[in-house]
């Protein structure tokens, strides 16, 4: 028999109520990490190509406007967000020269929705035309990841060493580091703290493929993307692109392997046949 059907509900009624009560406002965390963990999630991935030449654009931000989350357009144009929530979002999409583009979706829970989105050129006028060849994504990625390695600030797991330590979960990786805290594995992920706010509770900033992710946890990535990963765990070694406005609990910065070929990218394995 429910309290409602008892006779006595009224008093037991009360009496579960403030207790409810006194149990919620002692964990309003514990709370939302229920309620956003509860929340459905989905998968985005597609191509962001030009309206005029139909050619993919290398360098497009793709933003999902509800959750926050976002990507960055490689050689081929494609992007992939492993992680956001299920619904109607609006997507943003902007790159240099090019009118802004803004698109709804509907994400379905627990699937992949696959989108092609088109930006049209704006038209400027310029005195002088000069041709710059660009470097892929790849290799900016791995120049700018051994210029800061090179410097000793941080820590750097390159491919081999994500191999090597084979994590069940990305926050597997950070297990063991000095003024690093790695929760326990509660809903499938494990919150990390770095450096200061280890002890402050302050979670770090998630950058993926060099783009902030707002919101996201380290865990929320699925170990597939951790093509190399930067760990700083103090604002004063974490480098400006990667410091966040009155942040000080340090970043973690994933980047995304680009095909089989990214693991010999540093000389530290072969290629794949």
């Amino acid at each position: 028999m429910s309290v409602l059907e008892s006779r006595h509900g009224g008093a037991r009624l009360a009496a579960l109520t403030l207790v409810a009560a006194g149990v919620l406002a002692g964990s309003p965390s514990s709370a939302a990490a229920q309620e956003e963990t509860e929340r459905e999630t989905a998968e985005l991935i597609g191509q962001v190509v030009s309206a005029s030449t139909g050619l993919p654009l290398e360098g497009a931000r793709v933003i999902l406007l509800g959750s926050g989350y976002g990507a960055i357009t490689d050689a081929e144009g494609n992007f992939r967000v492993p992680r956001t929530w299920a619904g109607r979002d609006s997507v943003e999409v902007r790159y240099i020269g090019y009118e802004a583009g803004y698109t709804i979706i509907e994400l379905e829970p627990d699937q992949t929705t696959r989108v092609t989105l088109t930006l049209s050129s704006t038209v400027i006028r310029i005195a002088d035309l000069t041709v710059e060849v660009r470097q892929t994504r790849r290799a900016r990625h791995v120049e700018g990841f051994l210029e800061r390695m090179e410097k000793g600030f941080g820590t750097f797991f390159t491919p081999r060493d994500i191999i090597n330590r084979n994590p069940r979960l990305p926050s597997d990786l950070l297990r063991g580091l000095p003024n690093v805290a790695v929760g326990r594995i509660e809903y499938g992920r494990a919150e990390v703290f770095l450096g200061e706010g280890a002890r402050l509770g302050c979670p770090p900033a998630l950058y993926l493929d060099g783009m902030y992710q707002a919101g996201m946890q380290f865990d929320d990535l699925e170990k597939e993307v951790l093509g190399a990963v930067e760990v700083y765990r103090r604002d004063v070694e974490t480098p400006m692109e990667f410091m966040r406005t009155g942040s000080t609990c340090g970043a973690i910065v994933v980047w995304t392997p680009d095909g089989a070929g990214f693991l010999d990218w540093a000389g530290e394995l072969p290629p794949f046949e």
